[in-house]
């Protein structure tokens, strides 16, 4: 899976690359191929967000996470994402098998 990073108004460190790209290898189980993503790291004052978008055979996924700690931002964006992923999985699986 290749990932872009960019940091808004905070730094950027190995830590928080290291967490995201754990996150977002645990979706592979969901993908046939490998996938892009791109993780935006944002701080306004005390809330720290992060934005993923995720292309995924052509089509976009989108998940943001919002709180106090910006790894609980990560996982809430990425438990976002999945859950999508998880639903389109569904749908496809359940109209071939009518």
């Amino acid at each position: 899976m290749e990932a872009t990073f960019t940091f808004r108004q905070t730094e950027g460190t190995e830590a928080l690359k290291g967490h995201a790209m754990d996150k977002l290898s645990k979706l592979d189980k969901y993908l046939p191929k490998p996938v892009s993503a791109h993780v935006i790291f944002k701080v306004e004052g005390f809330r720290h967000m992060v934005e993923i978008a995720f292309l995924s055979n052509g089509v976009r996924f989108f998940g943001k996470g919002e709180s106090n700690d910006m790894y609980t931002s990560i996982d809430d964006a990425v438990t976002r994402i999945e859950h999508q992923l998880r639903k389109t999985k569904e749908r496809i699986k359940g109209h071939k098998g009518e």
